[in-house]
């Protein structure tokens, strides 16, 4: 699954709200601290990768939770 989709299911987005890479917690609707656990949780299960606390709050935009992706071999996002 796409990232952008991801997000969009686990927040409850509509079409409507644009994600940009530039998007992160505070900036789009739901994307909260509860969000934010509830994003990562789901990114840990559809990669299937797992983040560290640290990992988790550096987290500050979809940039980053690509980024931190690539590092763990996931490509198609």
């Amino acid at each position: 699954m796409k990232i952008e989709k991801l997000i969009r299911e686990t927040l409850f987005l509509p079409d409507s709200v644009e994600i940009t890479d530039a998007a992160g917690p505070g900036q789009i609707e739901g994307w909260d601290s509860l969000g934010h656990v509830t994003l990562i949780s789901a990114i840990e299960n559809s990669f299937g990768v797992s983040f560290d606390m640290e990992e988790i709050m550096m987290i500050e935009s979809l940039t980053d939770i690509k980024r931190m992706l690539q590092v763990k071999g996931v490509t198609d996002f």
